[in-house]
């Protein structure tokens, strides 16, 4: 497995991870499929400022992690918000965790200094991955997702870099 930057030939096989956990799953609320251009876009926009990495296995993309924007004022500028994607049939190897280590590791360079993530629940394996990764739970929104008609909490964690 390799981590490198994400390029813009990437952004096919991002859709298709996040497409299928919007589709299947509740890690991801949205509720429609998201086009290509959508991802063109946010990527041309974050990526100056906030690192996108990709996880390579075998010459396919096999999950991925980015870092975004926390809120809009200026205020947050060295806070950002994070989250990583692995391929259904690639998790529970370490990947989401390799991701993670190479993204703190760009983030501390590029001078952020808070790192946010939020984990609907029930996901034990994805709560592990963040503690582990040494971020604290700091506190759960209730019920603030609904999808395939059950509510959602959301655990979110902090890292001081």
């Amino acid at each position: 497995m390799r981590i490198r930057p994400t390029t813009a030939d990437d952004l096919p096989a991002i859709r298709e991870i996040t497409n299928l956990e919007i589709l299947h799953g509740y890690a991801h609320f949205g509720t429609e499929t998201e086009p290509i251009e959508t991802w063109r876009e946010r990527f041309e926009h974050e990526t100056p400022r906030y690192p996108w990495l990709v996880a390579e296995a075998q010459g396919a993309v096999v999950g991925y992690a980015k870092a975004g924007p926390w809120k809009q004022r200026q205020a947050y500028a060295f806070t950002c918000e994070i989250g990583v994607y692995v391929r259904t049939e690639a998790q529970g190897r370490g990947i989401g965790s390799a991701l993670y280590a190479e993204l703190f590791a760009r983030l501390a360079t590029a001078g952020f200094k808070t790192v946010l993530a939020g984990v609907a629940l029930p996901n034990d394996a994805s709560v592990r991955m963040h503690e582990r990764a040494g971020m604290e739970r700091v506190g759960t929104l209730p019920r603030v997702g609904c999808k395939f008609g059950a509510w959602h909490d959301v655990a979110y964690f902090a890292l001081h870099l």
